[in-house]
Order: structure tokens, then C-alpha cells, then sequence
């Protein structure tokens, strides 16, 4: 599954953020594509949501372009007949036939309703907490794949991205998928192993160009939806599904990306954010909605991204960004910089979230990688 970032930048980039330099005026959008909406809004058509007093966080993080219901974490597909995933999307027509189904519907409620989750919740209110003994085994998995790349060092080679020794390791990886996979699922759910070991092989990177992108990235998260479609996963574990699980799973890529020099999918190259993810961000404005100190523009104070690099992902992501990059966010990364000139973090996550739907849902390069199996369930109507 390819997939690199959402391109950025004044070169007519999808997602309508103001240009660099232009935050002080109102630059005129672009045109949308056809499809989901995907230019996203930010400030200039998305009005700040205002909640009401003694709103819940139901109230919150749920515009997007696909409208979706509550996800329902007790209705499992426990006993279905399971199936290995198969590619579906062939042409435009099928991405935008996949944006109407119920599997896709059903996905961003999953999504939409752990970024509910999160708002106010810091990763150490979850890390100082037992890990569940449903997570516990991902968290196992995880911590394997890492002792693999410790174990398949990096080859001499004279290339900027794409270290050979990363096929190895992505050889491995795959070789070991399935069984890994059973040992997340109860003995009653093992049937499904193929066809969730489907999703997370493909989480981790093209093994012929050496790349990774949104598209693994949400190989990942469909992995992740899956287990909670057969009920591993249920709603307590939703927090720490995110601030523990998918947070090792990103440390775990950038431990690949640094060790073997993958290159952004795609070829991109700079996109705004940081070249490979974008889920990061999303929960990680989610997590930082109603913050009472912490603003859209605090990614500019190095003591804020400090102190708040460890708590929350989405200065996590900062942090990484200024760590790997050289010179200040303003050039290396332009689309974080026009992103923080938002008053509000249900800006930048309703932003976000129509900028997954739209840049990474709703692009065939994208999802004509991406397969269905009995979880997952999609099947484009026949031409």
C-alpha cells in the first residue's frame, strides 16, 4: 500500500492551509476535487466550533466529509467467515464508491471516536496505568518487530533512502505475520489471523521501493479496527489503544525510517507535516482541544515543545520534526507553520481530519493498494 503525505506548499497543494507569509490575508482556496471534499478548511470557511456549557466530548471532533454514526464497539463480527484480503479498487469510480460504503463510514466512526477519546487525556495518564491483558499483546508484537531491526543492522550502501538491509527485515517481518498475529487473537478468533496478518505486513513499508507512507500507516489502523470488529479491542481499551499502541507502532517506524533510510511514498519529498504520517496529528490535536495553555502556535516555543513533547503526539511530532530536519519549522515544515496560526485545536483537528479523508481516502495512488477482506468488507459495484 503506497501512499506518501498530502503535498503542501504554494505550488497549489490540495489542503487550502494559508500560504506561508500570507496568514494576515485570506487566500482564496482552491478548487475542490471530486469526491470527498478534501480541501481542508481550517479558517477560512470552518467556523470554530463554540460548546455549549456541560457538553460532552461527544460534541466534538466530528465534522468530516463522511458521514458517519457512533462507532459501536459491542457489535462484533465474531463467527463471520473469514477471508484473505484481496486489492478491489481498480479505477476513480471505485474510490469514490468505496467513500459511500459502510465499510469506509464504519472505519472513520472508529476513527472519529478515538479522537473523542483522547481530548484532554495526556500518554502518561495512560502509561502509568497496566496496560489491558487484550493490549498487551500488541504491545508484545511491536516490541518484536523492533528486536528485528536490532538484529538486521543496515547495509554499507552510497544512496540517501533505501537501504537494502530493509528488504530483510521486511522479509522477516512477513514470515512471521501470521503467527504473530494469532498471538493477539483469542483461540476462539484464531481463524481470523490470515486475514488481519494481511494488514499488518502491509503496515510496514514497501519492501521493493524501500518507502512508507499514509497508505501503511493505515494498513496499521484498519489492522487496529479490525480487532476491534471481532471485539479484542473494546471501548475501555480506546485511550491506550492510541497513546500506548499506535504510539509504540510510530516509534517503531521511526526506528525503520532512521535505520534504514525509507523514503517518504510517493517521493513528496517535503509535504508540511513530517513526510510520513499524519494520523499522529490528527489525535494529537484531538488530545489537545479545550488545553488551557497549550495553543496551535505553541509549536513555535522550544520550551513548550519540551515540556510537551512526552504528553501529547502531536508535539511529539514536532519534536521528531526538529530533531531529523535542519533549519526552523517555517521552511522545513510550512504546513505545521500555517497551521499554527489557528486559535483553536478543533480547527486544526476538524482540519486534519477532513485532510485524511481527502488526501489519503479519497486518492486512488492510494487506495488502489489497499484490500478487502470479511472485516474490512468492500465490493465496488461491477461496471
Amino acid at each position: 500500500a503506497g501512499g506518501g503525505a498530502p503535498p503542501a506548499g504554494p505550488s497549489g497543494a490540495a489542503c487550502a492551509f494559508p500560504t506561508p507569509g500570507a496568514s494576515a490575508g485570506r487566500p482564496t482556496p482552491p478548487e475542490p476535487v471530486q469526491g470527498v471534499g478534501t480541501v481542508a478548511p481550517w479558517a477560512l470557511k470552518m467556523p470554530a466550533p463554540r460548546r455549549k456549557p456541560g457538553a460532552s466530548s461527544m460534541d466534538i471532533c466530528t465534522t468530516s466529509a463522511i458521514v458517519t454514526g457512533e462507532f459501536d464497539f459491542g457489535k462484533t463480527a465474531e463467527g463471520s467467515s473469514y477471508a484473505v484480503p484481496t486489492k478491489k479498487i481498480a479505477r476513480e469510480s471505485d474510490v469514490q464508491a468505496f467513500l459511500q460504503s459502510d465499510a469506509c463510514k464504519d472505519y472513520m466512526s472508529f476513527v472519529k471516536c478515538l479522537c473523542r477519546k483522547l481530548v484532554g487525556v495526556k500518554i502518561s495518564d495512560v502509561t502509568k496505568e497496566p496496560v489491558s491483558t487484550d493490549l498487551q499483546p500488541l504491545l508484545d508484537v511491536l516490541a518484536t518487530l523492533s528486536s528485528y531491526v536490532d538484529e538486521i543492522p543496515p547495509k554499507e550502501h552510497t544512496l540517501r533512502y533505501g537501504n537494502p538491509a530493509f528488504r530483510d527485515w521486511h522479509a522477516r517481518m512477513c514470515e512471521n505475520a501470521e503467527r504473530l498475529t494469532e498471538g493477539v487473537l483469542p483461540e476462539a478468533l484464531r481463524g481470523a489471523a490470515k486475514e488481519l496478518a494481511y494488514y499488518l505486513a502491509d503496515s510496514f513499508g514497501n519492501r521493493t521501493r524501500i518507502d512508507y507512507g499514509t497508505g501503511h500507516e493505515t494498513n496499521f489502523f484498519v489492522f487496529l479496527y479490525c480487532l476491534a470488529r471481532l471485539g479484542v479491542v473494546k471501548e475501555a481499551d480506546s485511550r491506550a489503544l492510541v497513546l500506548s499502541v499506535f504510539d509504540t507502532y510510530l516509534q517503531l517506524m521511526r526506528k525503520v525510517q532512521q535505520t534504514y533510510g525509507l523514503e517518504p511514498a510517493g517521493s513528496r519529498g517535503c509535504w508540511g507535516l513530517d513526510d510520513y504520517q499524519i494520523l499522529p496529528f490528527l489525535f494529537g490535536s484531538a488530545q489537545l482541544i479545550n488545553h488551557g495553555l497549550i495553543k496551535p502556535k505553541s509549536i513555535h516555543n522550544p520550551d513548550f515543545i519540551d515540556m510537551f513533547h512526552k504528553d501529547f503526539m502531536y508535539f511529539g511530532c514536532v519534536h521528531y520534526v526538529l530533531s531529523v530536519k535542519k533549519g526552523p519549522i517555517t521552511e522545513t515544515s510550512p504546513m505545521l507553520n500555517d497551521i499554527s496560526v489557528l486559535g483553536r485545536w478543533q480547527k486544526v483537528n476538524h482540519g486534519l481530519l477532513k485532510m485524511y479523508e481527502g488526501e489519503v481516502l479519497s486518492k486512488f495512488p492510494i487506495m488502489q493498494h489497499m484490500a478487502f477482506g470479511s472485516l474490512f468488507a468492500f465490493d465496488p459495484p461491477k461496471a
